[in-house]
């Protein structure tokens, strides 16, 4: 089903061609990079992995880099020294675009994606996720057992949990995974506000629409919530109650009640 446009201008035309050459480069640079890390197979497991994350985040670095200089992305994160020392938690965001990805891998070091496993069907970018991503849809034992084993070994673990992009003006649904995470681990949840003023990769248009004007978007960063089951609460109630501050915080003015 193709997916209808606005009228564009010329200047947005010219801004849509170079968005697609930076996505051309980030691919011809992702394949290299990947042959790079095959490279890396004598290293232990956890070396290989800390070594893929670092690749991934000055990768996904460069090509905000390369948005920004074409005036297709404009960010803005007045906490960003504090999120570049997050260590060992669980972060959470909303999900406004396909984007949001990238802007927080390259800012928060040494993380782990959870994704659904459709993105490594990108082949230039399957080495690089391999060991990166831990994929929405397996079993909760297992989706469980992967990511604590990540945070134990240091690493933080980024999900949106409404487990798509925002669907502007529908109220999201928050699935529990990384509640029931948090405390199930006892790793800290941080939660991460992601703004936007217009679309920008979203689900409703193409994904080489770039919008009229450069979109801005801008992080805001929330204290860490230590998630615990209180007296007279099971562990399920608790991670409704968990989600719901969670909700106030990265959704604000979406009625969850």
């Amino acid at each position: 089903m193709l997916k209808k446009v606005p009228p564009m201008s010329v200047s947005t035309r010219v801004r849509c061609v170079l968005a697609v050459m930076c996505y051309l480069a980030f691919g011809i640079g992702g394949s290299l990079i990947s042959v790079l890390l095959l490279l890396c197979f004598f290293l232990p497991e956890c070396a290989r992995v800390r070594v893929g994350s670092k690749v991934l985040q000055y990768s996904w670095k460069l090509l905000c880099c390369m948005m920004s200089m074409t005036r297709n992305l404009s960010l803005r994160v007045p906490d960003k020294k504090k999120m570049q020392r997050i260590r060992g938690s669980i972060v959470v965001a909303n999900h406004p675009s396909l984007i949001d990805v990238v802007i927080l891998t390259s800012i928060i070091p040494g993380s782990k994606l959870v994704a659904n496993s459709k993105l490594q069907r990108w082949r230039f970018l399957r080495p690089i996720l391999k060991g990166l991503c831990i994929t929405n849809d397996m079993g909760a034992e297992q989706f469980m057992a992967q990511a604590k084993h990540a945070l134990d070994n240091g690493f933080n673990v980024i999900i949106f949990p409404e487990g798509t992009r925002t669907t502007p003006g529908k109220v999201s649904k928050l699935q529990r995974g990384a509640f029931q995470l948090a405390l199930q681990s006892g790793y800290p949840l941080v939660p991460i506000h992601i703004h936007t003023d217009g679309p920008f990769l979203t689900k409703e248009y193409p994904w080489w629409y770039v919008g009229e004007h450069c979109p801005h978007f801008t992080l805001s960063l929330g204290d860490p919530i230590v998630a615990q089951v209180q007296e007279g609460e099971t562990r399920h109630s608790a991670a409704v109650r968990i989600s719901r501050t969670v909700a106030d915080f990265i959704l604000p003015g979406q009625d969850f009640s």
